[in-house]
């Protein structure tokens, strides 16, 4: 572990007593006497229409900048705020790269997504899938004797176990790399400079600066501002997942990514689920098609679905919650145990003191440029704090960037093209544009789409819901996008995504052999589909 800054400013030493020079002709000579210095030709001279590039003015003072931060005194090259999914990556990558890294952290490693969100609700989820397959036993040629219930405790101890364990190997994978963690809350007292305050006061409190600081604070769960939602019972994710006891019943507010997840999740346990959703689709930032099929598994599954109902109020009814909404103009109430506000999140900046560095934001969302560099020269900010929808491997992309942008080494990562993922059953991923997105850019499309019901290991897995869409552009048969709902949905995405990153046409996507028989194969059948539709222009 490195204890001391690499980069201290030494004092300057007094200057040796040189003994008399010799006679040197060269510099007694007169002036007239010396042949003028004669220019070395250029070894590439420039062609005639040839010219220099033009110099930025800013990167030259930003340059600059740097190389006074570089030789003041300061604690570490890099200090990155946050120790989640875009935090510990880019500390990690920096410390690669040859940086005296730190990262301060005030609560656990890992950040939302491995104690709070991702790892946790996945892991239920796995039990979950495990009491689905089971109650479908008799389909598969297997007899259980005897009844099977959830266990909630028992299911909650695995996740809490998985959650430790990834904990301690990025605690591990930090210490490899020699990444110094500083556990506390940080503070901005310069543009440069960071206060540590301990937590629960335990430590002391220090000041560090930094060359260059990467704020990945992550964000925090966010309620309707409307009456009652601070109600006991009316709760966030965060407050769900700590939940040791199954509810009679729930009203998730928000059919989004977080609420469709806890909506099948609370479901399958033996709640009686409803969501609320003001738009008048579930997944409505998702392809048409793909929310569609969601809202008829969900009904199927017997899910309750209020679209298009906007939330007035939460009232309180004995022991029992209301959720008051209105739709299509009338008043109407559902009454439930809990409700589960997933209504998005806001960034979690509020204890930053942005303003003290001059970091310009909008109502606590950091503004940063293409680089992800905020308004402060040498500051970054990535993942949630920089938006108000974000995932956790975007965070980890722009984390390795930023890390690579700061060490002056050239950036690895294409953020060009970001998955979204949701683990519901059936799992949806998509990538790129959808149709819409594309003609609304002026750009003509064909659409294939393979159902997986045609497909031999869905078939065989007896999984064989929902379809794979693939989005051409008529004139090029390049790939535009991609949208699954289906078994391995989130698996299957990471092939579109490479796809789309190497500019693939669907004949290069037919044209690659898939393993038979695999989920993969939905995928070329699908492109095959688009590239026996007749061309639009023709």
């Amino acid at each position: 572990m490195k204890s001391q800054p690499r980069h201290q400013a030494e004092p300057a030493a007094a200057a040796p007593q040189m003994p008399d020079a010799p006679p040197n002709p060269l510099l007694d000579a007169p002036l007239e006497t010396l042949e003028t210095p004669v220019a070395l030709p250029l070894e590439t001279p420039l062609a005639e229409d040839e010219t220099l590039p033009a110099l930025d003015p800013g990167d030259i003072v930003e340059e600059a900048e740097q190389l006074l931060r570089e030789g003041a005194p300061h604690d570490f090259d890099v200090l990155v705020i946050g120790g989640g999914p875009g935090g510990y990556v880019a500390a990690i990558r920096a410390a690669q790269l040859g940086a005296h890294v730190g990262l301060i952290e005030e609560r656990e490693l890992g950040g939302v997504c491995l104690n709070r969100g991702c790892i946790p609700t996945k892991a239920l989820l796995e039990s979950v899938d495990v009491m689905r397959l089971m109650r479908r036993a008799r389909e598969y040629g297997i007899t259980l004797d005897g009844s099977f219930k959830p266990d909630f405790r028992a299911m909650n101890a695995r996740k809490t176990e998985i959650i430790r364990g990834l904990r301690k190997n990025v605690a591990h994978l930090l210490h490899e790399h020699e990444v110094e963690v500083i556990p506390g809350r940080a503070r901005f007292t310069g543009e440069h400079s960071v206060q540590v305050t301990p937590i629960n006061d335990e430590g002391v409190e220090r000041s560090l600066t930094a060359v260059h600081i990467i704020i990945a604070a992550g964000s925090l769960p966010m309620r309707l501002p409307v009456e009652g939602s601070d109600l006991p019972g009316v709760i966030t994710s965060d407050e769900l997942l700590q939940q040791e006891v199954v509810p009679e019943d729930i009203v998730v507010v928000g059919a989004g990514a977080v609420g469709v997840e806890f909506a099948y999740l609370y479901h399958e346990l033996g709640a009686r689920a409803t969501l609320l959703e003001a738009a008048p689709a579930v997944l409505p930032q998702e392809d048409r098609d793909i929310g569609q099929e969601m809202e008829r598994l969900l009904r199927e599954f017997g899910i309750g679905l209020l679209i298009g109902a906007k939330l007035e109020r939460i009232e309180q009814a004995g022991d029992r919650l209301q959720a008051v909404y209105s739709q299509d103009g009338e008043e109407n109430r559902v009454a439930a145990s809990l409700v589960l506000m997933a209504t998005g999140r806001c960034a979690n900046t509020d204890e930053l003191g942005l303003d003290a560095a001059g970091i310009e934001h909008d109502n606590g969302t950091i503004k940063v440029d293409e680089s992800c560099e905020t308004s402060v020269s040498g500051v970054y900010a990535i993942g949630d704090c920089i938006r108000n929808v974000g995932w956790a491997h975007l965070a980890s992309g722009e984390g390795t960037m930023v890390a690579e942008t700061v060490t002056k080494h050239p950036p690895t990562v294409d953020l060009s093209h970001v998955p979204s993922c949701y683990y519901t059953h059936p799992e949806i991923a998509s990538v790129g544009r959808t149709r819409e997105q594309a003609e609304k850019e002026g750009i003509t499309t064909r659409v294939g789409v393979f159902h997986f019901r045609a497909n031999g290991k869905a078939a065989a897995a007896g999984d064989h819901e929902g379809f794979v869409k693939i989005v051409v552009d008529d004139a090029t048969d390049k790939i535009l996008g991609c949208q699954i709902i289906g078994p391995r949905a989130t698996d299957l995405i990471g092939e579109a995504v490479l796809a789309l990153k190497t500019g693939q046409t669907i004949d290069e996507m037919v044209g690659a052999i898939h393993a038979h028989p695999t989920f993969s194969e939905a995928l070329p059948e699908a492109a095959l589909a688009a590239r026996n539709k007749p061309r639009l222009a023709d």
